[in-house]
């Protein structure tokens, strides 16, 4: 079976709304990516799984080529589309995985990989293809959400995405990425942590969850201890149905040497 069948059947019916959510398409993070790049304007980036393309677009006026790459036809398509509405005639879209990415070795000055990782099924080859097309002293940005090192807490976030999302595989913890960062000659830094405020109703109308995994979902959401629903501040109406909670994301950079 395609490893990445799952996220093909996901992002698929579900294009249109990864280009107009506000959460993908203008969140602040993509500044702070920006300003940690340091484009001076003749770089090529490269971004992995870019959905719809709003990351490679927020670099477009920085880099001088950019290409985002995504497993979903579907997905390709509408940045495509995306592309020549706004003539942006460098920035070019293609269907390709992150752990065989179609680039020769040292082809590019910036990779960037926003909330996309926790998608992919063989991370460790995919961070291995990351760290191949980068150039020496070239910048891997990554944006994503993060598991706690406590493992029943990543045991529950894990499950609450992978339930609402079946194409979800795992969100690593910040000590997981330490060492893929490190196995792949890139010195991590640390740019930014905050919390990733999810209205409940819009994760599940864009997940196109069925009613009885949402039945699931809040009783996973009620399960859950003290003090992991402190962690991803979980709120409930006088209903006690889920109206909030937060993912704890992470901007990560790390320079190949």
């Amino acid at each position: 079976m395609n490893p990445y069948s799952k996220a093909e059947k996901q992002f698929s019916q579900n294009a249109e709304n990864y280009r107009d959510s506000p959460i993908f398409a203008a969140g602040k993070e993509l500044e702070w990516m920006k300003t940690a790049a340091k484009a001076k304007g003749n770089e090529h980036l490269l971004d992995i799984g870019c959905a719809a393309g709003h990351t490679v677009f927020s670099f477009s006026d920085v880099i001088s080529k950019g290409i985002g790459i995504d497993v979903t036809h579907k997905m390709i398509e509408v940045a495509t589309a995306l592309a020549e509405e706004r003539q942006l005639s460098h920035i070019t879209f293609e269907q390709a995985s992150a752990d065989a990415l179609p680039f020769s070795d040292a082809s590019f000055d910036l990779v960037t990989c926003r909330f996309a990782a926790h998608h992919f099924p063989h991370l460790p080859a995919a961070m291995s293809e990351i760290s191949r097309v980068l150039k020496k002293g070239g910048k891997f940005l990554l944006v994503d959400h993060y598991a706690p090192e406590n493992q029943a807490q990543d045991d529950f976030i894990n499950h609450l995405n992978r339930l609402r999302d079946p194409s979800h595989v795992r969100e690593s913890s910040l000590s997981e990425w330490k060492e893929l960062f490190a196995d792949n000659h890139l010195t991590k830094e640390d740019i930014r942590y905050w919390d990733l405020h999810i209205d409940y109703q819009d994760w599940i109308i864009r997940g196109r969850t069925p009613e009885n995994v949402q039945k699931e979902i809040v009783a996973h959401l009620h399960a859950a201890g003290d003090e992991t629903k402190q962690l991803f501040q979980l709120e409930f109406d006088e209903h006690r149905q889920p109206t909030s909670f937060c993912l704890k994301a992470v901007l990560l950079q790390g320079i190949k040497h």
